[in-house]
């Protein structure tokens, strides 16, 4: 039996475009580490009614999975110290503990240069302040889930734009007391977990929240990215007393590829 030469190209042509299909469809990873800086106001009518603003530096690991659909965790954590009042001489420490998981599923058929994005994210969020010599201290901690809607453009064939919104939707509401002391927190101050996860599920009236994200991605080499972020964040809690915050963040990732 003769097979012409041009039938023996055809083969090899689907060979090679199967192949690079396939190739194509595998995941990538990236394990990443980060540092930024923090511009953050915060007004916790549980102590105060001055606004108060501080910067911190901040800090974040976290690893992505990006196939199809793309899976995020991230951890994030910052600290430093608020002021406010006539010359600030009110200042308050605070601590910023932030913890995410998400799903993204693509709502394109396949990968494209441009693709739209909807998922949703579970996220373990601590912020807890302590003011100077005035023995008082406060914090609000949610945990659950937010709706997001993300879109990423591929600039050029190193170069890479993403923008991410995020809502939540289900969350549990932890906040003290006035007085920051009750029976519960005395009982458990030993145990700041159980105080953590002893919220309550919020209403949209109790708590409201947006996060935004746009970063910009450049490759690097075949296995190092380099990324950078500006991420805005603002929440209204109103339990016990109200609670209001603002955060800029910017900051500067490396990125292993693998």
């Amino acid at each position: 039996m003769k097979v012409s030469v041009s039938t023996i190209i055809l083969i090899f042509c689907i060979r090679i475009s199967v192949f690079a299909q396939q190739k194509a469809s595998l995941p990538i990873h990236y394990l990443g580490i980060g540092v930024g800086y923090s511009f953050d106001t915060v007004k916790d009518t549980n102590f105060s009614p001055l606004n108060q603003k501080g910067n911190s530096l901040f800090y974040s690991i976290f690893y992505e999975r990006h196939a199809k659909n793309i899976i995020k965790l991230n951890i994030k954590y910052n600290g430093g110290n608020l002021k406010s009042g006539r010359s600030n001489r009110l200042e308050t420490s605070y601590y910023n503990a932030n913890i995410g998981i998400s799903y993204l599923k693509n709502l394109s058929a396949n990968q494209q240069a441009t693709n739209f994005y909807i998922g949703g994210t579970y996220t373990l969020d601590v912020l807890y302040m302590d003011w100077y010599n005035q023995d008082a201290f406060s914090y609000i901690a949610t945990n659950g889930l937010s709706i997001n809607a993300a879109i990423s453009k591929q600039l050029s064939p190193k170069n890479y734009i993403e923008s991410t919104v995020s809502i939540p939707v289900v969350q549990f509401l932890s906040r003290p007391p006035y007085n920051s002391l009750d029976e519960d927190i005395i009982e458990n101050q030993d145990e700041p977990l159980k105080i953590i996860f002893d919220g309550k599920l919020a209403s949209f009236k109790a708590y409201k929240a947006i996060n935004w994200n746009v970063n910009y991605k450049h490759e690097i080499s075949n296995h190092f990215n380099w990324r950078v972020d500006y991420e805005i964040n603002a929440k209204k809690a109103e339990r016990t007393h109200t609670f209001t915050s603002l955060s800029n963040k910017v900051s500067t990732s490396i990125l292993y590829k693998f």
